[in-house]
């Protein structure tokens, strides 16, 4: 009896249940945002370098700035945002200084900004210098925004 009931009860599960499935099957899907990806190193970024102090025999060229944005992408990751406008930064640098160059950048500014979500519902938009933590501070959520870096820019010589 128990057997004949169980039996009884697949059958009509799968029948009741194979339409849900094929018409669930048949709905599209939502679309996603497409991945993050980070600006591209052009050529005539290749070979600038980062100094962390300021070059000795050296030409200051001037200062430049980086800055990606998440803009709706997903998947963006900390440090995606940072080799973006880094590689940025390294483009209009290498544009400043011409070819046949060798070029030093100093960095004098890099912040992230990302927005958190209080407890409250509301959202702020903040510098953030380590990873947002749910829970902390009342934040629910928490999402990147954007990275930007200032440099000077330095002309070393001749390639």
């Amino acid at each position: 009896m128990k057997i004949a009931y169980t039996k009884r009860l697949a059958q009509l599960s799968i029948i009741l249940g194979s339409p849900l499935l094929f018409f669930g099957c048949l709905e599209e899907p939502e679309p996603q945002a497409p991945l993050y990806t980070p600006k591209a190193l052009e050529s005539q970024g290749r070979g600038i370098t980062i100094a962390h102090s300021t070059p000795y025999n050296c030409k200051i060229l001037g200062e430049v700035e980086g800055r990606d944005y998440v803009s709706g992408r997903r998947n963006p990751t900390r440090d995606k945002l940072q080799e973006s406008a880094r590689n940025e930064l390294k483009n209009e640098a290498g544009e400043v200084a011409g070819e046949n160059r060798r070029i030093m950048l100093r960095i004098t500014k890099e912040e992230t900004k990302c927005m958190v979500l209080f407890k409250n519902g509301i959202k702020q938009e903040i510098t953030c210098k380590e990873p947002v933590i749910i829970g902390k501070d009342n934040i629910v959520g928490g999402a990147l925004l954007s990275h930007s870096v200032k440099a000077d820019v330095f002309d070393c010589g001749e390639k």
